[in-house]
């Protein structure tokens, strides 16, 4: 099954790069955030790798859809920190939800800019 794939059928994509078995403490929220009373929620990591996350959360989410993530190390430093895509969701026990999570880009890379399409004039 292929990443693609598995965006689609809401299960998880088969690995491309090995995953640490890690419990951190997660906050996120969604991105950008649209409402005053969009707060950072915590999630919990299942796994990690170098490109993402697997996580534990308290709520749906969609494939696609864009998170910003802060991950702390035990001792507080800061160990991941930016934003991160959907890559698959589903429902787990206790009415939890898992998903895995690609990161974009983390603090201190480029901003993304928001790419205006410029109209051409017609000539009269």
């Amino acid at each position: 099954m292929t990443a693609i794939a598995g965006m689609h059928s809401g299960e998880p994509p088969e690995r491309a790069e090995p995953r640490q078995q890690v419990v951190h403490v997660v906050e996120y929220s969604r991105f950008p955030r649209r409402e005053l009373g969009d707060a950072r929620r915590i999630a919990y990591t299942q796994d990690r790798s170098e490109s993402g996350l697997g996580l534990d959360l308290p709520e749906t989410v969609s494939p696609g859809e864009l998170l910003q993530v802060t991950l702390r190390d035990i001792d507080g430093t800061l160990a991941v920190d930016g934003l991160a895509r959907v890559v698959w969701c589903q429902r787990a026990q206790g009415g939890r939800t898992s998903a895995g999570l690609a990161m974009l880009r983390e603090a201190g890379q480029r901003p993304m800019l928001r790419v205006r399409r410029s109209r051409a004039i017609a000539a009269h």
